[in-house]
């Protein structure tokens, strides 16, 4: 990816990217230096680099009665960033209760492709809560990939969020057994005859069913307390009838 196109995906104009990256590649630069190196109307320039500095990406200083402009450490950018993040993070709760002031219907969302359907995944971690699991093991790993999986298991852990599984005994999920007291998990195996073809995740208020087994793989992810409450219930009854072996 063209490394403006990243940083206008953090959310800066396409001319505040042009002239930023222009100021790093010359250095101190004047208004007329400027605007002959992105080919702009000097105006222009004055008025998107004063925008600029009031947001923190450039910086000016006066040389021999002349202003030269310099463009800041691209480190503040991702400082920038991370006061973004905080700023949203504050105000996380109150946007969270706005989603149950419509008289109490719970939300649903859904996902469709491998792609949208590693954000459910994220969305796990983001809970912070406890899982449990329903979860055909070789077919997941296969579908999202064993980095992803593992970065995944490594994120939980560092969450210290624990998962209670339940899923088909193979010589794979034998050997994911061996590391369950690492991997802050609980495996436990269904009968033989017992056919996954959903995972289910309960997490929070929230219950996510993923199918995986078709051409156009799918998710939906259910907010409601109760729902998720029933789905625990019905979970912790099938995990008392599943082995350890």
């Amino acid at each position: 990816m063209h490394i403006s196109t990243v940083i206008e995906q953090l959310g800066y104009p396409p001319s505040e990217v042009r002239l930023y990256l222009a100021a790093l590649d010359i250095g101190e630069s004047t208004i007329t230096d400027l605007a002959n190196k992105v080919g702009m109307p000097r105006t222009s320039v004055q008025s998107v680099i004063e925008d600029m500095q009031n947001r923190g990406l450039m910086h000016s200083y006066i040389k021999r009665k002349r202003r030269y402009w310099v463009a800041e450490n691209p480190e503040k950018l991702m400082i920038l960033l991370k006061e973004r993040e905080a700023a949203l993070k504050s105000i996380m709760p109150e946007l969270q209760a706005k989603r149950f002031t419509h008289g109490g219907r719970f939300v649903v969302q859904i996902y469709n492709g491998p792609t949208q359907i590693k954000l459910i995944m994220d969305d796990i971690i983001d809970t912070k809560h406890h899982i449990s699991a329903i979860v055909s093991w070789d077919e997941w790993k296969t579908f999202l990939g064993s980095d992803f999986v593992k970065d995944f298991i490594e994120r939980r852990v560092q969450h210290f969020l624990r998962v209670r599984l339940l899923t088909a005994q193979t010589p794979s999920s034998v050997e994911l057994k061996k590391l369950d007291e690492q991997s802050l998990r609980h495996t436990k195996f269904l009968p033989d005859n017992a056919g996954i073809n959903n995972s289910i995740f309960i997490y929070g208020n929230k219950l996510a069913i993923i199918s995986i087994n078709k051409r156009q793989p799918m998710g939906i992810v259910i907010d409601d307390l109760d729902i998720a409450h029933s789905a625990e219930i019905l979970f912790e009854a099938l995990w008392n009838q599943c082995l350890e072996h």
